[in-house]
């Protein structure tokens, strides 16, 4: 093992964290269209209910 390498273990470690970061990565545009519908729900009420 060269110096520049890291240990197996902090290696698997760094590679689970990767995988876990990489599936949250996915769920992101999914978030981002909720937040968007939220935001044009609250629009529609103001524009509609209270005619601002």
């Amino acid at each position: 093992m060269s110096p520049v390498e890291p240990p197996d273990a902090l290696r698997e470690r760094i590679e689970e964290e990767l995988e876990r970061d990489r599936r949250w990565e996915f769920r992101l545009p999914l978030f981002g269209g909720i937040a968007i519908l939220i935001c044009a729900a609250i629009v529609v009420v103001r524009v509609v209910f209270l005619h601002v």
